[in-house]
């Protein structure tokens, strides 16, 4: 295997290669939400609604690889791991709470209550923006998982 995916096996934590699924997923979520509503679209908002779904997927695969890399983040990244971890946490739970919502309501969802999870939508945009900008910061300010370093320090 080390042969075949080098960066795999010498990667300090796997939580990179699983990120970048639920942020893409979640914010095409939001943009096809956003026709739904203004266009009364059942078939955006159906699509909207599987990209949330397979967001919500990723994410749980992305929170787990996140949590066990975050012990691996020295005290001096701390304060910026933990704006991070809180912000996508919040983001997660988020989005796995409308997740629950649109299963549940399936194909009853009235154009009030498709506003409700553009709202919803919205606000995991903003927070995976946010959160996922504090990962950013954390790879190119501290250099954490960056050719083997764990961090050194601000620059």
């Amino acid at each position: 295997m080390q042969s075949l995916l080098p960066g795999w096996a010498s990667a300090m934590s796997h939580h990179p290669a699983f990120v970048h699924f639920p942020i893409v997923l979640w914010l095409t979520a939001l943009l096809y939400e956003i026709f739904a509503v203004a266009r009364r679209s059942d078939p955006a908002h159906r699509t909207a609604v599987w990209l949330l779904w397979l967001g919500t997927l990723g994410g749980t695969l992305a929170v787990y690889t996140g949590l066990s890399a975050g012990k691996l983040v020295p005290v001096s990244a701390g304060p910026v791991l933990e704006a991070h971890e809180q912000l996508m946490l919040a983001s997660y739970f988020l989005a796995l709470g409308l997740s629950v919502f649109a299963l549940l309501a399936g194909r009853r969802l009235t154009h009030g209550l498709k506003v409700v999870v553009l709202v919803g939508l919205l606000i995991l945009g903003v927070l995976v923006t946010l959160g996922a900008d504090r990962g950013a910061e954390m790879v190119f300010r501290y250099g954490l998982g960056v050719a083997g370093k764990t961090a050194p320090g601000p620059k």
